[in-house]
């Protein structure tokens, strides 16, 4: 009990909001990107492969990038990504406010964030949880981490779309992406003001093929992540749905679309809440939110009111929070720290790795079939997936496979001392 109310570190929260500020930006450019497509296109699909293009690098560059982090540091790593992708920002910034913005040039720019994404996941991850772990905070302040992560990313999609609904109205898309130039200071800054050298003193061969073992032999780790990768492929691919949806499918303007993910946002937060004062302790519950999210894009399918959708996404984002919290949680209160680099490196290949195809299946879905069949079609997928994964659950605790529950506590730090 005096674990639980142990304070997180000072470090930890100077971290956190600078964060903060930077994901701010990101989705007022993710906002402002999607709606510039779909200006230029007026094609689902066409949207669809650019997120596709942004997420790709992280399937092939997370796992290296862990290792990078091992290698050179996890601050040093992050520091020369963020610093790469405020000069990215900027540049794209003056490439729109020039008109010469193309959908060729959106899927370069799209695909070195997407680089530089990939290389700075990793390290954002274990930075976090090295820093929510310090000053006897521990394994359940890494857990407890992960809940008020997953609510400042989802307040930050909150007031980014929001913000950028109005700016690309009153001032254009560049506005938006000169915005998120600028909100990778704070973080810049936090990153410059940490001098001590956080790579691990003596580096493990084998730490990816240790960590991978390790998280594919607990099922505590192992569901969870599962149920990550089918929602991320049939279900969560916001920036591909909403946009998309609320074109199509609402026939609503950009202040619309920025509604429509503040919704996604604000449900979201209350699904960091939750995972923060209750963190996850079996599959299950990541397991129940992936079978709401089915739910939802049924709902979603059935409805053509902007009120209605915007109640759904709220519930949809809940879920979506839920999903990833606790996957987070599991990976980061499990994994003993000299692996939890290689770790958080598997755990954003699963993440991000599974946008590329869900987002394609995403436009192409509702590009091919409309809104309303895309969508029914795409939580019915979801139930399927989460059905097959409860009753492999259930049969490998049934049978004695892992550690399910009371052993998914055990403090790693606390066993290696």
């Amino acid at each position: 009990m005096r674990a639980a109310a142990t304070p997180l570190p000072q470090a930890w929260r100077n971290y956190a909001i600078s964060n903060f500020v930077s994901q701010i930006g990101t989705w007022m450019q993710t906002t402002a990107q999607a709606w510039l497509v779909l200006d230029l296109t007026e094609s689902p699909e066409r949207l669809g492969l650019l997120v596709a293009i942004q997420f790709l690098p992280a399937v092939f560059l997370a796992v290296p990038a862990g290792k990078a982090a091992d290698r050179w540091g996890r601050r040093n790593l992050l520091l020369g990504a963020q610093a790469a992708m405020a000069t990215l920002a900027a540049s794209l910034a003056a490439v729109v406010a020039t008109g010469k913005a193309s959908y060729p040039v959106l899927l370069c720019f799209a695909l070195a964030f997407g680089i530089g994404n990939a290389l700075s996941q990793p390290a954002r991850i274990s930075l976090a949880a090295a820093l929510a772990g310090g000053e006897g905070a521990g394994a359940l302040g890494r857990a407890r981490a992960a809940g008020l992560a997953t609510l400042s990313f989802n307040l930050a999609r909150i007031l980014g779309p929001a913000v950028a609904g109005f700016a690309i109205a009153a001032a254009g898309s560049a506005f938006a992406f000169a915005a998120n130039a600028l909100s990778y200071f704070p973080l810049l800054l936090f990153l410059v003001g940490r001098h001590e050298n956080d790579a691990p003193p003596t580096r493990v061969r084998g730490a990816g093929r240790e960590a991978f073992r390790f998280l594919w032999s607990n099922g505590a780790t192992r569901i969870p992540l599962l149920t990550v990768a089918a929602a991320g492929v049939l279900a969560i691919n916001v920036q591909t749905l909403a946009p998309a949806y609320a074109r199509f499918g609402l026939g609503i303007n950009a202040s619309g679309l920025g509604a429509l993910i503040g919704a996604v946002g604000a449900g979201a937060c209350l699904g960091g809440l939750l995972q923060w004062r209750w963190p996850a302790d079996s599959i299950w519950r990541s397991l129940a939110a992936a079978a709401g999210l089915g739910l939802c894009l049924l709902a979603l399918s059935a409805t053509h009111l902007f009120s209605q959708a915007a109640l759904i996404l709220t519930v949809f984002g809940i879920c979506s929070a839920t999903v990833l919290s606790s996957a987070a949680a599991a990976v980061q209160r499990l994994v003993p720290d000299h692996m939890r680099n290689a770790a958080a490196a598997i755990q954003v290949t699963i993440v991000l790795g599974t946008n590329p195809l869900g987002s394609l299946l995403t436009g192409w879905a509702i590009g091919r079939f409309g809104p309303g069949v895309a969508l029914a079609g795409l939580g019915a997928a979801t139930l399927v997936a989460v059905l097959t994964l409860s009753l492999i659950g259930g049969f490998r605790r049934e049978h004695g496979d892992v550690r399910f529950h009371a052993e998914a506590f055990v403090d790693p730090d606390a066993t290696a001392r």
